[in-house]
């Protein structure tokens, strides 16, 4: 049995879709990034997302090498309708997030507000996308 979604419900639903067109079909490793000529993924709508190569490199010397395969990228920021703050979700991926923000005592979980997301978009443009989320 299917739930009977409202119009409005499948209308945000359409929207949301719209605003998440750009994320990526695949993420790739930070160990392959490093490696192209001109590190890309294809989003969704078959656009080329590039990442600045000092981006790569900045965020290669914040985590130890044997772990660079484990790194997906892009960064996900993800937006939710039913909270105040975006949350990065990870364990390297939010150690990444805390050492550019010079924040401590960081869990594989943890949730930014509107100063900080400034922060992190201006440091790592590339690295980071926003997606959105309904639930």
């Amino acid at each position: 049995m299917t739930p009977n979604y409202s119009r409005e419900d499948r209308l945000l639903k359409k929207q949301i879709l719209i605003l998440n067109r750009h994320i990526p079909k695949e993420r790739k490793s930070l160990k392959e990034l490093l490696k192209e000529k001109r590190p890309h993924v294809v989003g969704a709508d078959g656009v080329r997302h590039r990442f600045k190569s000092e981006e790569l490199k900045k965020v290669a010397e914040l985590i130890p090498e044997r772990k660079h395969h484990l790194l997906k990228l892009p960064i996900y920021i993800e937006i939710e309708s039913s909270t105040s703050g975006a949350r990065i979700y990870g364990k390297l991926e939010s150690q990444i997030v805390c050492d550019v923000l010079g924040l401590e005592d960081c869990e594989s979980e943890i949730y930014i507000y509107r100063p900080d997301l400034r922060i992190l978009r201006r440091e790592l443009p590339t690295i980071t996308q926003y997606i959105f989320l309904v639930r």
